[in-house]
């Protein structure tokens, strides 16, 4: 074989090579559109449905395999999945309209199992002047930590069911509480309030479903369901926050949304806000701590996140304005 049909064929095995590879990257990317478009979350697939916004950009990755290898199918094919990718995900980019200030800011942390800096909390709460305040996995050890630190002077009324570990959530708010509760057959704490704005009576959740485990996860299922019914049972203006253990991709969640809850991330126009993990990966790579809302007289205009340190997610605080 001459010198050009060496040449020629160290092309076409190049070629094929990358065609073999762009076609494994596009089926390996497939997997969460799937899983998103069926609903089937069963064992550790759960943990793959949060991925889907990041599809969008490692489609890249087929794609320019796919130029490489002249495959014009897998370029298409790397297209769409991409274009339907990003149409879930644009209505993160897009906010409410909004003219009023913001009169409104609603803050969730989760303290892992009580380790997270109470005195980073309390700056939190100061700094964003937050009205409101969600806490997951709430020790009493904790909860006399951030009361020591300074919170119950800038939140004065509180709904506090301390635990062990992971269990513990309570909530505290800059306006009264004229009633709570606890609700009781979930693994951890759920506390749910009344709490009285300056605009009216608003019920409160701090919420914190079970976790999806790797090979079974019954408990998860069931609690998630069982809160967006009870979310959607309540009458009047509701705020939710917490760690909701799912993302917006989940089926429970697009559920909830289907009954007339607003996330915050996308009222507000924030585009993809990941809170989990914090410290194991070098950024967080999934959305599952929420503020969601139904029936409130104002709108999300605004969500950042903060790291506490000794907490593996990050903080969520959101600002709401007249619409």
């Amino acid at each position: 074989m001459d010198d050009a049909g060496a040449r020629g064929l160290r092309r076409v095995t190049w070629r094929g090579v990358a065609v073999v590879l762009g076609w494994l990257a596009l089926v390996a990317l497939l997997v969460p559109v799937a899983l998103r478009l069926t609903g089937f979350e069963r064992g550790p697939l759960a943990y793959v449905v949060p991925l889907v916004p990041w599809v969008v950009l490692g489609a890249l990755v087929p794609a320019v395999l796919a130029v490489l290898g002249r495959a014009w199918v897998l370029l298409g094919a790397s297209v769409a999945t991409a274009a339907l990718c990003a149409a879930w995900v644009a209505p993160l980019f897009v906010a409410t309209p909004a003219s009023g200030d913001v009169e409104l800011i609603v803050a969730s942390v989760n303290l892992r199992a009580g380790a997270g800096d109470p005195e980073a909390v309390v700056r939190l709460v100061r700094e964003s002047d937050a009205d409101l305040l969600s806490v997951q996995e709430l020790t009493p050890e904790a909860a006399a930590a951030l009361d020591e630190a300074g919170l119950g002077e800038l939140l004065p009324y509180s709904a506090v069911l301390a635990d062990a570990i992971w269990a513990g959530t309570g909530l505290w708010s800059a306006h009264p509480i004229s009633g709570w509760d606890g609700l009781d057959g979930y693994t951890f704490r759920q506390v749910r309030a009344t709490v009285e704005l300056p605009s009216g009576p608003v019920t409160l959740l701090a919420l914190h479903p079970a976790a999806p485990q790797l090979l079974v996860h019954r408990a998860w299922s069931t609690e998630t369901a069982a809160l967006v019914d009870v979310l959607d049972g309540i009458d009047g203006p509701v705020i939710a926050a917490g760690d909701l253990n799912t993302s917006r991709d989940h089926a429970v969640f697009r559920d909830l949304e289907s009954r007339g809850f607003v996330d915050a991330a996308d009222e507000a126009g924030a585009g993809l806000v990941p809170t989990f993990p914090q410290d194991r990966t070098p950024p967080p790579l999934v959305a599952i701590d929420h503020v969601v809302t139904r029936d409130l007289d104002l709108v999300a205009t605004s969500l950042a996140t903060v790291v506490v340190p000794g907490s593996d997610h990050r903080a969520l605080v959101v600002g709401y304005s007249a619409p």
